[in-house]
């Protein structure tokens, strides 16, 4: 009997190891490092030192992603008017190993056919949950990608902002026949996906304020990786249990989230980001293509200069709108504070480089005959929220707010001619304004407008080579009246 029972203790041992052998013991710690970009407006310039820092993180992690949050296009010339607009950017973006690239507003810019050939050539897919394309030729985009890193699956979902027009912020012309929805709609809708996966992120073309609005209402989102607004998280936080982050823009930033799983459950999160500029290092083959897209003769020009920096949105929109009014005869001329797209041009030589990365879009100067009233009704609708949205030649104007706690309303607007007095209400006059105010701003207007067929870019260009040497400094036109 003594001996049965100690065979019986030797099979119980054996039948113990053999089933640890089968079932080892899970109890595996891995680090999935996501980094991600947004709004870089094809600032190539930051890609060799982007790719040498992927490549340091690379040698340290065995789990390295890359991803992007939109509006990778429109911003430097040398992609924007290269003879395949965009392409160097989607080429740098292939070589770098990009996973992932949200639609952003400015993806569109150069048209559907022209996107749709980028889109084709990108390695990476772009991704968009509330974008519809089927009347359209443009493939429509997957709403979610999966990326796999080692037995760790991470859901991305793509969402793009939308306006109060119900397209995102671009020429309506450019998204013709493309349907969108509503982006926290659409994200409530994947919420279901979570538990299949091992992480659960956005990433976002919302806008930083949207993000958090986000989170709010989708709390299931373990993070949030954002763009749009170009917002510099200085550092991340966590809204409604979803970490937030956005790396501000023209890659001057990389965002890194860092995810951390226990036996394949989120157990760490944790983002910052990296200024590239204090990276000391550039990958040398990336850096020698870049020099090589960089170099065209063209967009080197010297066709002006300026006496002294022309700096902000006034004396950056005073140029702008002088132009636009000058050239054509025109009474007046407006421009958005959202296309004047660089902070400065500085003192010296001024290059067609630097006025297409002031105006980057290919918008046509539209002609206008208003009333006093529908020129006040323009300023007074494209700055409902009490700020400031449109510089101004041929006058000036005052926008009369009145303040309440966080709440501004706009209580009118005073509107001068060039000698500080007022319009003849009675009178009409011919106003300037870019395509996208034309087709994207509402106001009063009786006439419905008519192109010159010329685009604002050359209107600039043509200006400062009439004028030779500009002068803006101290320029003020748009003023802020506060009222009880």
């Amino acid at each position: 009997m003594k001996f049965f029972r100690f065979l019986l203790l030797i099979a119980l041992v054996f039948s113990v190891i053999s089933c640890s052998d089968q079932n080892p013991k899970q109890d595996q710690t891995t680090e999935v490092v996501v980094l991600h970009t947004n709004d870089m407006h094809a600032s190539i310039e930051g890609m060799s030192k982007l790719a040498a820092y992927k490549q340091s993180l690379e040698k340290k992690h065995e789990h390295v992603l890359l991803v992007s949050a939109g509006d990778i296009f429109s911003g430097n010339p040398v992609v924007d008017f290269h003879n395949k607009r965009g392409y160097p950017m989607v080429d740098l973006m292939n070589r770098l190993g990009y996973q992932a690239s949200t639609m952003g507003n400015h993806e569109f810019d150069y048209g559907q056919e022209i996107l749709k050939k980028r889109m084709k050539q990108a390695d990476f897919p772009f991704i968009c949950a509330n974008m519809d394309t089927r009347q359209t030729s443009l493939p429509r985009p997957q709403p979610y990608v999966v990326l796999e890193s080692g037995n760790i699956r991470i859901f991305f979902l793509g969402l793009l902002e939308i306006g109060h027009n119900g397209i995102p912020s671009t020429h309506p012309d450019k998204v013709k026949n493309i349907e969108f929805s509503d982006p926290v709609g659409a994200a409530q809708s994947y919420i279901s996906q979570k538990d299949r996966y091992d992480a659960f992120i956005g990433l976002t073309h919302l806008g930083y304020d949207w993000d958090q609005e986000l989170a709010q209402t989708v709390p299931q989102f373990d993070a949030i990786l954002g763009g749009h607004s170009h917002t510099l998280v200085d550092t991340p936080k966590v809204v409604n249990g979803v970490l937030i982050n956005q790396a501000g823009d023209d890659l001057n930033f990389v965002g890194q989230l860092n995810l951390t799983f226990q036996d394949g459950e989120l157990i760490n999160r944790s983002a910052k980001n990296i200024k590239l500029d204090q990276y000391n290092k550039a990958d040398s083959t990336i850096a020698k293509l870049v020099d090589q897209y960089q170099n065209n003769e063209a967009l080197n020009q010297v066709i002006g200069k300026a006496a002294a920096p022309i700096q902000g949105k006034e004396e950056l929109g005073a140029l702008f709108t002088d132009a636009q009014r000058k050239l054509h005869n025109l009474d007046f001329a407006f421009q958005n504070n959202g296309g004047i797209r660089i902070p400065e041009i500085p003192k010296g030589k001024i290059r067609i480089k630097t006025i297409y990365e002031l105006d980057p879009f290919g918008n046509e100067l539209v002609q206008f005959e208003m009333t006093p009233a529908e020129i006040k009704s323009l300023i007074r609708n494209a700055s409902h929220h009490g700020h400031v949205d449109l510089q101004i030649s041929g006058g000036s104007y005052t926008l009369r707010v009145h303040e309440q706690g966080e709440e501004v309303k706009v209580e009118g607007v005073v509107l001068r001619n060039q000698q500080g007095q007022p319009l003849n209400a009675d009178s009409t006059y011919q106003v300037g304004l870019n395509s996208y105010i034309a087709s994207s701003y509402e106001f009063d207007h009786h006439d419905e407008g008519e192109s010159l067929y010329v685009t604002t870019a050359q209107n600039l260009i043509d200006f400062i080579k009439q004028q030779g040497t500009i002068d803006y400094s101290g320029v003020e036109r748009v003023f802020t009246e506060k009222v009880n």
